[in-house]
């Protein structure tokens, strides 16, 4: 039996990795929105189809451009599919619409989440998650404008968790993070569990068990977060155990969102707290190798110092833009 289990693993990994990451994470969520768009005609997911349609045509347009004109002046290379994807997940944490406002809006997250990523780069890696940091923004500024929308997370539907649970674990098989994202879930879960429960205790409500349960496992983002976000190799620590740390730091902030003024720690604040320990992790695997060549093996003599860091490690295949 396990030799079978082994070899099918084997079989589909073998699959996987005859694919890139960028078509693997770009054709997933290309599924997921084909998924979406076929639930929307039925009224099981929240937008109506002309409206996912709308919005995914304006994310991709404000990203395409955003990107083009910087790696145009930075004189980078073209990435397409980076753009892409980054709008593709701002699908899914906004709130699609019709409303030249609210498209207003989706343009404004956008052109952030992708400017983050030529402004917010320490040593070739992400300091916070560009759609997080484009969801907050619109988040921040939809304070003073509430016309502009804000994050919605619609994507946490129990229609669609099969399809991003699916979806998830095919990409973290292929960049090895299914025991780090598996442990964010499980915390962001509990917590959630905890924190609606004692909600229900207070207001004298009964709490039924099974029913929370399943509700906040599969009827919440945390899925969507921890696979196609949390994930995320630029963002994350470079060694398993600080990368477990960040798991389990945004699942408790995921799971019970504190409220910040007029806004709550939602589930991009909670990524981004993690982005910032992340990066701190990073400042600290710098390591300083000596070079000292003695006087017996060479005529001239020289101490050579310099620095090698290490701000982030790759396993094979992982994809290296979001």
């Amino acid at each position: 039996m396990s030799a079978t289990l082994t070899a099918g693993s084997a079989r589909v990994l073998g699959v996987l990795g005859r694919v890139s990451m960028y078509r693997l994470v770009l054709s997933s969520l290309g599924v997921l929105a084909l998924c979406a768009l076929a639930l929307s005609f039925v009224d099981l997911v929240g937008p109506r189809p002309l409206e996912i349609l709308a919005s995914t045509a304006v994310l991709a347009a404000a990203c395409l451009v955003t990107d083009l004109a910087a790696q145009s002046v930075l004189r980078m290379p073209r990435r397409l599919e980076s753009s892409i994807i980054t709008a593709a997940i701002l699908l899914f944490v906004l709130r699609p619409t019709l409303e030249p406002l609210g498209l207003a809006g989706l343009v404004l997250a956008a052109v952030a989440a992708s400017a983050s990523k030529y402004l917010l780069v320490w040593r070739g890696r992400h300091v916070l998650n560009p759609a997080a940091t484009g969801a907050t923004v619109l988040t921040i500024v939809s304070v003073w404008a509430p016309g502009l929308g804000s994050s919605a997370w619609w994507v946490g539907s129990p229609w669609l968790a099969v399809p991003v649970l699916v979806l998830g674990v095919l990409l973290l098989t292929r960049t090895d993070k299914l025991p780090v994202v598996a442990t964010f879930w499980l915390v962001a879960v509990a917590v959630a569990f905890a924190r609606t429960a004692l909600q229900f205790q207070s207001a004298g409500f009964p709490v039924d068990v099974p029913a929370l349960l399943l509700q906040v496992a599969f009827s919440s983002p945390f899925l969507f977060l921890g696979a196609f976000m949390l994930s995320e190799p630029l963002t994350l620590p470079p060694r398993r155990a600080q990368q477990f740390g960040v798991a389990v730091l945004v699942g408790v902030l995921a799971g019970w969102p504190l409220p910040l003024g007029d806004v709550t720690l939602g589930q991009e604040r909670a990524l981004l707290i993690g982005n910032l320990l992340a990066f701190l992790f990073c400042l600290r695997a710098a390591v300083r190798l000596r070079v000292d060549r003695r006087r017996d093996l060479t005529p001239s003599v020289r101490e050579l110092t310099f620095r090698a860091a290490r701000p982030f490690s790759f396993a094979p295949g992982q994809y290296l833009e979001l």
